[in-house]
């Protein structure tokens, strides 16, 4: 039995956290009906590399998804919604604040047809923002909460290379969803619950705010190296790069027998932890004179002796080429063509769970899932002449 059995969620989101919160309760067995714009479906849909007309990042995010077209905005495409709260147990939306009151499916609406109903929104700055309600990125809120500020080497803003803050939105939102499901299973009550982009960006800037707050230091770039502790860099190797941890006291011992270096461990300028971050650029000179003499190969061999953490700096696609990457990937299906795709990142080793592998094409479950609250097949191809599905 998978760990969400029965559980039915009506996901009602675009583009990337929403959805990605989604896929995480699919594949520990919730049912997900993603509910799309007739004909168009989830803008995400047409971005980006496709396969067989649908984008790829798409099928990442959809996969064992069911998808139903709909118009919300249309009277009779409201109540076939509202008829499907009845039987789910949560609906979750990233419109813009405001988005779900004009649609006249805000919380206290849904919580009248639907007692027992979990309502998971999510937006950019948060639903009480009244001054910053418009649509929001990931990019955009980067860029506002000063994390491309953070990275990079020079002193232009740089954009981190991925969409972190949707995906961890969309964490956030499925922990939230998940503690609102045990809260139900106690008081027999729905919850509302709320989640932001701007909330995940400060939720990840470590002791960035009391230290702003309390000693009036800015989080600002620093580079590849730790902001805490020292030698923790990436330093060149005779055949590329490779990237060391060894700020602590034990790790930094093990190191300097790795360079037989023992002499730096006692040395006054980098016997504690507080010194060798003062005497980074010293240190880090020491370190990349000796890595640089090497191969990654023989780097990483004699670290590992001592017990030092280390990491080859490959390409995305080296890594892709890995046993470890392979052990984290499976299939799925747009189509009758097979496309490799990430697991779950949350396993359940002793639990013999159903593969979710199909990609679902705009509207595919149109027909089962408007039977199974009432409406003929006459009735359905109604709604199809209208445009409502």
């Amino acid at each position: 039995m998978s760990l969400l059995k029965n559980i039915k969620i009506l996901d009602l989101t675009r583009f990337v956290a929403g959805p990605h919160c989604a896929l995480v309760l699919s594949d520990l067995g919730a049912e997900i009906i993603k509910i799309e714009k007739p004909k168009k479906g989830d803008d995400l849909r047409i971005i980006g590399p496709k396969l067989s007309n649908i984008s790829l990042w798409a099928a990442v995010l959809n996969r064992g998804k069911k998808s139903l077209s709909l118009d919300l905005k249309s009277e009779e495409g409201r109540k076939i919604f509202l008829k499907l709260v009845k039987g789910a147990d949560v609906v979750l939306e990233n419109f813009r604040p405001g988005v779900m009151e004009k649609l006249k499916l805000d919380w206290n609406i849904l919580n009248k047809v639907n007692k027992k109903i979990i309502m998971a929104r999510i937006s950019g700055y948060g639903q009480n923002d009244s001054t910053v309600s418009r649509q929001a990125f990931d990019a955009t809120v980067q860029a506002e909460t000063g994390y491309m500020h953070i990275s990079g080497h020079d002193n232009k803003p740089t954009m981190i290379g991925t969409v972190f803050l949707d995906y961890t939105t969309g964490l956030n939102t499925a922990i939230g969803i998940l503690a609102a499901i045990n809260s139900r299973n106690l008081t027999g009550k729905g919850e509302l619950i709320e989640t932001s982009l701007v909330s995940s960006a400060l939720s990840l800037s470590m002791g960035a705010v009391p230290d702003f707050f309390t000693n009036k230091k800015n989080f600002l770039k620093n580079a590849n190296s730790d902001r805490f502790s020292s030698p923790s860099n990436t330093y060149r190797t005779k055949n590329g790069y490779i990237h060391i941890m060894a700020g602590s006291d034990d790790r930094f011992h093990g190191l300097v027998n790795a360079m037989n270096k023992k002499e730096l461990f006692t040395n006054k300028i980098y016997n504690t932890p507080q010194k060798r971050i003062k005497n980074q650029k010293n240190l880090d000179n020491i370190v990349n004179n000796w890595t640089k003499k090497n191969t990654i190969q023989e780097v990483s061999k004699k670290l590992s002796k001592h017990n030092v953490p280390w990491g080859h700096v490959k390409t995305f696609g080296d890594f892709l080429k890995t046993k470890t990457a392979k052990n984290f990937i499976t299939g799925a299906k747009i189509n009758n063509k097979i496309i490799k795709v990430p697991k779950c990142a949350i396993e359940t080793p002793k639990k013999s769970v159903k593969k979710k592998t199909f990609v679902p094409q705009v509207g595919q479950d149109n027909n089962k899932i408007l039977r199974s609250i009432g409406y003929t097949k006459k009735k359905i191809d109604i709604l199809k002449k209208k445009n409502i599905i």
